[in-house]
């Protein structure tokens, strides 16, 4: 398995977040973690990138257990988050930003990137022309529109050369036309680099539109878990969660 979580779970005193969740990842999926505010999402991400350690329970990538390994070397070995606030360098400009993401990733020193400029520029331009900002390289991040600054992120954490990647709610805040731009960009992600994607979302046409297997969490629990009819069909599941809306 790809990425598995066995009997998870986070405690913050006396609150548990996340309450034994066991999820099975499959390489090269879109896969959603849906459900109300509060039901621990973000912390089970924050589980398996490192964020968060453990109270108990085990996360294992690629057959390798790694629970408590920090955020830094799962990063190094493919598991990348994207954050729901747009973290990019507003005073760099977009291939500045992007390149600044690739040398980190890389640990690259300045001798050895002034050595090596074209080699880096002709990978930026090539992350550039994934995400749909090429022609925007020498535009100011803080400049950009707010669809296109979720695409810099999005760029930006392509540098590490991520195999799994978290997005936590990638289309918050954008337009019909945005939104579905992002749903086509994860889609092509997906299918021409080969990178499996986790994401939360509440909006549901999203979930719906793209994701090939669901999992609900309602109060840190797992509740639901498999292909997208089969979630929007779980009663359980509309009665805490879609209500008939999905």
């Amino acid at each position: 398995m790809f990425l598995q979580t066995q009997r998870i779970t986070k405690e913050f005193g006396k609150l548990r977040a996340v309450n034994q969740v066991s999820l099975d990842i499959r390489k090269g999926d879109i896969h959603a973690i849906i459900g109300p505010n509060g039901a621990g999402k973000s912390t089970y991400f924050n589980l398996v990138t490192g964020y968060h350690q453990a109270t108990s329970g085990k996360v294992l990538f690629k057959g390798n257990e790694i629970t408590h390994l920090p955020a830094f070397r799962r990063c190094k070995y493919g598991i990348t988050r994207s954050f729901q606030i747009t973290s990019i360098f507003p005073k760099f400009t977009v291939y500045e930003s992007v390149l600044m993401g690739l040398l980190s990733h890389r640990g690259v020193t300045l001798s050895f990137f002034s050595a090596s400029k074209k080699f880096f520029k002709e990978e930026v331009y090539r992350i550039l022309e994934d995400v749909g900002l090429a022609d925007q390289a020498d535009t100011l991040g803080d400049s950009i529109s707010h669809g296109d600054k979720k695409r810099l992120e999005l760029g930006i954490t392509l540098g590490t050369e991520p195999e799994l990647l978290l997005l936590d709610e990638p289309t918050c805040g954008m337009s019909a036309e945005e939104t579905d731009s992002i749903m086509s960009l994860i889609n092509k992600l997906s299918t021409e680099r080969g990178i499996t994607i986790l994401f939360t979302e509440h909006d549901m046409s999203v979930v719906f539109g793209i994701a090939k297997r669901i999992s609900v969490l309602h109060q840190g629990t797992l509740i639901a878990d498999g292909k997208p009819d089969e979630v929007r069909a779980n009663e359980e599941v509309q009665k805490v969660y879609l209500g008939g809306t999905a």
